[in-house]
């Protein structure tokens, strides 16, 4: 028998995959930012359902600092980098703590560290290189959780970014 629920799930996860892997083609920081935040949505609902309890929550955490972020650069006010992660330590500490469930649950706040810094610090290119590395870290816990949509989409997201890294490489 089908389930439909397990269907939505993975097709939630699906629309939030199509989002980030879309976001690594956007040349500007700010709009692979934007379609980042949008993707968090969807990966925050999608692993609330599957139970994956450490996903969802750094997928908020995720989100909060991604909007912030935002919302400091769209007001050209500067991004305090030395306050966001130390904001950012402490979330991922207290987050880590309560949400501890195995090994991999260490991963997505693995991913969500690497990403963040990745914005503070770097341009578009070092921001599509880490998404590799993000994209890893996702796919194992995909797999542990059995997100389907998650293990083809951080696949097609792994290829896709290795490919923008490449393409939009040749152009600086």
């Amino acid at each position: 028998m089908i389930d439909i629920n397990f269907i939505l799930i993975q097709l939630i996860g699906a629309i939030g995959y199509t989002l980030l892997s879309i976001s690594f083609y956007r040349k500007e920081k700010r709009q692979i930012l934007f379609m980042q935040i949008i993707a968090n949505i969807f990966f925050t609902i999608h692993y609330f359902l599957l139970s994956g309890i450490t996903g969802a929550v750094s997928n908020v955490v995720g989100l909060t600092t991604y909007t912030f972020i935002y919302f400091l650069d769209k007001k050209k006010m500067g991004i305090q980098k030395n306050i966001v992660a130390l904001i950012m330590t402490i979330i991922l500490f207290i987050a880590v703590m309560f949400t501890y469930e195995n090994i991999y649950s260490i991963l997505p706040f693995l991913a969500f560290f690497m990403t963040i810094t990745s914005f503070l610090n770097g341009n578009e290119n070092r921001i599509r290189f880490v998404g590799i590395f993000v994209a890893i870290c996702w796919l194992i816990y995909a797999v542990v959780y059995v997100s389907y949509a998650a293990i083809v989409f951080e696949t097609i997201t792994l290829i896709a970014t290795a490919f923008s890294l490449i393409k939009n490489h040749k152009m600086d």
